[in-house]
């Protein structure tokens, strides 16, 4: 998925810099649906010119909360539902919606109707593009899997030697309890993660991308603070148990330290296994704790730099 996330930018959230700008995330209950629904999801975000991008409506932020927030409580998804069902806005769109297909056709008449009723901003739209991202991003991971299974294997034969020699381990109190488990399931189907610090950037420009819907895509352009990471060579699960190992008190001096966003992946010509890392606490950037020897773990200062960032929803392909 997305993002980055607890999962990274190859969803272990996830090629993108961070949940703020991230592969969007969508939950993954989606992909048990029909392939004809992906089909018809496809066919719908086609591109389209000439339509201006309308603002989610009451209605339409209330069915989000209703239907598709992870936070809401029982009592406020049924308010919510109630209000938006009773909004006269909500029968005004839809019968707007239904007249562009009937007056231009279904070709020319579903960009507005996508507008109308899922437009941008809302979790609903931000899924519906997931879906339809899922229909090429599929095939594409399943021709990645046995390439990636093949360099896990490797990578786990190369580091049992070196983890049975470590003095130390991270013991069982450092890892999250069960309470921090749940919402880090949570966060991982929010599009911006709660609890989590991510490095400190500003916004220097925004660039229009590609027109979806009549909508442009949005590339940013991002001015990052200096930070410190903790580096593998591994983008898989062999990589990412090693910085969490370290992370969670795995490390000479047995600091536990927090989860933070995004993770980040890089793959190099040459480099098959490529890179993972995480980007550790601020707290405890200018003196990080040391990582156990042969744990295959190195500690990196990223001065500050400029960062163009694009968001995609579905999965992170080599392709994508």
């Amino acid at each position: 998925f997305q993002g980055e996330s607890p999962f990274c930018e190859s969803r272990f959230t996830h090629s993108s810099l961070d949940r703020t700008g991230r592969p969007t995330m969508f939950s993954p209950f989606f992909p048990s649906l029909s392939p004809c629904l992906l089909a018809v999801g496809s066919f719908l975000l086609q591109s389209s010119d000439g339509l201006l991008p309308p603002t989610a409506s009451s209605w339409q932020r209330r069915l989000d909360k209703a239907l598709l927030d992870i936070d809401a409580t029982p009592q406020s998804r049924f308010r919510n539902l109630q209000r938006a069902v009773q909004d006269p806005a909500l029968r005004t769109d839809v019968t707007a919606a239904l007249d562009a297909i009937r007056t231009q056709g279904f070709g020319k008449g579903h960009p507005e109707l996508i507008n109308r009723l899922w437009p941008e901003g809302t979790i609903a739209r931000a899924d519906l593009e997931g879906l339809t991202a899922l229909r090429t991003q599929v095939p594409e991971a399943l021709r990645e899997l046995p390439d990636q299974v093949k360099t896990g294997r490797e990578q786990q034969q190369r580091q049992s030697g070196a983890t049975s020699a470590r003095p130390k381990s991270a013991g069982f109190g450092a890892f999250p309890k069960a309470e921090e488990i749940r919402e880090e399931l949570k966060n991982a189907l929010r599009s911006t993660p709660k609890g989590l610090e991510a490095p400190k950037y500003s916004i220097v420009r925004v660039l229009d991308g590609a027109v979806k819907l009549g909508v442009p895509e949005k590339i940013e352009i991002r001015k990052y603070a200096a930070f410190t990471v903790a580096t593998t060579s591994s983008m898989g699960g062999a990589g990412f148990t090693t910085l969490a190992s370290y992370l969670f008190g795995g490390n000479e001096e047995e600091e536990a330290m927090a989860m933070t966003v995004p993770v980040f992946t890089t793959k190099t010509s040459g480099n098959d296994s490529g890179e993972m890392q995480f980007v550790l606490p601020s707290a405890v950037s200018a003196a990080p704790p040391t990582p156990l020897s042969g744990a295959a773990v190195n500690i990196e200062r990223v001065p500050e730099r400029l960062v163009a960032v694009k968001s995609f929803p579905g999965l992170v392909t080599d392709e994508e």
